[in-house]
């Protein structure tokens, strides 16, 4: 069994827009990230460094599409392998359009918050692209610095599920099952104020942090440092 979410949303433009917008490599390059097309018809599109192929496999124009992209963990630190399927369906209504994705192939212990907070921050991207014309991706965009480590959001915080090595978590001595509630003297409920502590700091800069382990309120001070690709091990 595996788990999957789906997301519904109204965009006030037409259908022909809107399917452009999605499926254009042209356009997807203004508001969503660096894409290119394949001589076999899929497509590569780098995020935050890392390379992801994806095969369209249903595809009724101006109506549908069906992508399949397989993970295998060298994405990014935190990345779960296995193959994702993401269905997007447009339907015409009054003065606009209606647009469902759905996103499957996750694993059923899997957590889906911060990928469903990353659909959430690129669907605001595609609706400020195509309601205003302004093309200004905001999601995973201007990252300077990498804290290091994979987490999930509780209503408490933002729960530490695993560290790379040689990274400011890891130099803080964060570890698994840590509650990270404050970066750089500001407060941290969930990734975005993580997000935007990596825009606003860059490597080298030295920053604070607080975290809870087993009741007790932990704090340090480490060196910032730039993203680390899961392939390769940075020096000591």
């Amino acid at each position: 069994m595996t788990a999957a979410f789906e997301k519904t949303f109204v965009v006030w433009v037409p259908v022909e827009r809107a399917w452009k917008a999605m499926t254009d490599p042209a356009e997807l390059n203004k508001w969503y990230f660096p894409v290119t097309r394949s001589e076999d018809g899929s497509t590569k599109t780098e995020i935050l460094g890392g390379e992801r192929k994806t095969e369209v496999v249903e595809f009724e124009a101006g109506r549908m599409f069906r992508t399949r992209t397989t993970l295998t963990g060298r994405e990014g630190w935190g990345i779960v392998p296995g193959t994702r399927e993401m269905t997007v369906v447009f339907e015409a209504i009054e003065s606009g359009t209606r647009i469902t994705i759905t996103n499957s192939g996750f694993g059923e212990t899997e957590d889906l918050s911060g990928v469903e907070r990353g659909q959430e921050e690129t669907i605001a991207d595609l609706i400020l692209y195509l309601e205003t014309g302004v093309a200004f991706p905001r999601h995973h965009h201007g990252e300077r610095s990498w804290i290091g480590f994979s987490g999930r959001e509780l209503r408490a915080g933002l729960e530490i599920v695993s560290v790379q090595g040689n990274t400011f978590a890891d130099r803080l001595g964060m570890r698994n099952g840590d509650l990270l509630v404050e970066l750089g003297g500001a407060s941290v409920f969930g990734f975005a104020e993580v997000q935007f502590f990596t825009k606003e700091h860059g490597p080298g800069e030295t920053a604070t942090a607080a975290w809870i382990r087993d009741g007790r309120l932990m704090r340090g001070t480490a060196e910032l440092g730039s993203r680390i690709p899961v392939e390769q091990r940075a020096a000591s």
